[in-house]
């Protein structure tokens, strides 16, 4: 029983050090950006990006998806709603189509931002 009272513990002091080393590895790449953790994934501002322009106008705002939960500015215990820029309660759409990798952000003043899924190489 001693023995698997240590395994369950250092499971679990693995998988807590693993979880806080996939993020901030983001973080560290991506300290200047700004990022949302939804879904498992992570999503980075591309508003203002020249190649986006076009994509972004036929995007409309679909269901809402929740809001950010947490903001943290520092690598350690990012989950799912979590941003290093966006406010705490700042809401989250998907399209209206149902599009994967894009999230719609509508910032208290009504002004939205667009959110692409980061791919990891």
């Amino acid at each position: 029983m001693k023995k698997f009272l240590v395994f369950l513990l250092s499971l679990g002091i693995l998988l807590i050090g693993g979880y806080v080393l996939i993020s901030s590895d983001v973080l560290k790449i991506d300290e200047d950006r700004d990022i949302i953790k939804y879904g498992g994934r992570i999503y980075s501002n591309a508003t203002e990006l020249e190649w986006f322009e076009e994509k972004k106008r036929n995007l409309q705002k679909g269901q809402k998806m929740g809001e950010i939960k947490r903001q943290r500015n520092t690598s350690m215990l990012w989950g799912n709603f979590t941003a290093n820029k966006l406010a705490k309660g700042t809401a989250l759409y998907g399209t209206h189509t149902g599009r994967g990798g894009i999230l719609i952000v509508e910032r208290d003043n009504g002004e939205l931002l667009y959110y692409l899924e980061q791919i990891k190489e």
